[in-house]
């Protein structure tokens, strides 16, 4: 019991001294103890009392102290920017409005503009003039006076170009000749249509007289129906080579056209007579029996029968005399 309570008193006396010296600490050790945080959490089981106490007096630190302290380095890290002159007020900013500023930054992709406004505008670098731009420098510099007008305003971002918008006369001259492409492209796609469908109504081995639209040094085009043209080549003209077309037909003539093929809107003609082995085979059979020969058939075809020609001769149907025998 005695050397419990010796060792309680020895803790104690320990206890007493270390706050003693813990409360006359400087300021400067009180700093030095916040900016080493990490060494209070390597110290040993047995100093940890001493740790404690370098907390108790940080946290005794006066507030007044510790303001002052972060206002003098608010101070000293605050960047301070020119006041921008504003001239521009935020109802004048719409699309379409010019203004006239200076180049203030310039990047790869544009330039940004001082107009007078609250923010600065950016001009990209396909807005700097008409054409194709490589560099941005070597259209505009820095505090270059420059016309803008306003392209765009989206999530407080001001998009301008230095290009000058159309006038209202060109931009109803060119709504005007848009809507002349529209009813070009209808009335063509209109015509396709009508055209497709003549096509749709022609058949294969077709007789049709058809006006000739124009010759070619490969043939003839003549138009068989109301804006459909087919091709008569120079080998359907006729069987021989090296012929003119223009021996067979002239532009603007009429003549009769065999329709021999037909490939989506595209239509083959031929001026060429076409023989019909069919009807010819149906004539040979009723003119001559099945058993006839084609040397029969030639002959009958030239008016050539076997009545035209004698049975025999006298001198062959009369027997040959006897040989006289000598003596």
């Amino acid at each position: 019991v005695d050397i419990a309570c010796a060792w309680s008193r020895r803790r104690r006396r320990r206890s007493c001294r270390r706050s003693n010296h813990a409360h006359a600490m400087s300021t400067s050790a009180v700093m030095q103890a916040i900016a080493r945080p990490c060494v209070h959490a390597r110290v040993a089981p047995r100093t940890q009392n001493k740790a404690v106490a370098r907390r108790t007096v940080v946290a005794a630190v006066s507030e007044p102290e510790a303001a002052a302290a972060d206002a003098d380095d608010e101070k000293k890290t605050r960047r301070r920017f020119p006041r921008k002159n504003i001239t521009v007020q935020e109802d004048q900013v719409v699309v379409g409005a010019s203004f006239t500023g200076k180049v203030k930054r310039i990047q790869d992709y544009g330039c940004f503009v001082d107009f007078g406004a609250k923010t600065d505008g950016l001009v990209h670098i396909s807005e700097l003039q008409a054409g194709f731009v490589d560099k941005v420098s070597e259209v505009v510099s820095e505090d270059q006076e420059v016309k803008v007008w306003i392209k765009e305003i989206k999530d407080n971002k001001i998009s301008l170009t230095m290009k000058q918008p159309p006038t209202e006369e060109e931009l109803a001259a060119a709504k005007s000749e848009q809507e002349a492409k529209f009813a070009a492209r209808q009335a063509y796609k209109k015509a396709q249509d009508v055209k497709s469908q003549a096509v749709k109504a022609l058949k294969k081995g077709q007789k049709i007289e058809g006006e000739v639209k124009s010759i070619q040094p490969f043939g003839a085009f003549v138009e068989v129906a109301e804006g459909v043209e087919g091709l008569v080549h120079i080998t359907e003209l006729s069987d021989d080579f090296n012929v003119n077309v223009e021996d067979f037909c002239k532009v603007g003539e009429k003549v009769t056209v065999t329709v021999i093929g037909i490939e989506g809107a595209k239509v083959k003609l031929s001026m060429k007579e076409k023989l019909d082995l069919s009807e010819m085979n149906a004539e040979a059979q009723s003119v001559v029996d099945n058993s006839a020969s084609a040397l029969e058939y030639a002959f009958k075809k030239k008016g050539i029968s076997a009545d035209m020609f004698p049975k025999g001769s006298a001198a062959a149907a009369a027997p040959a005399p006897a040989a006289e025998v000598s003596e």
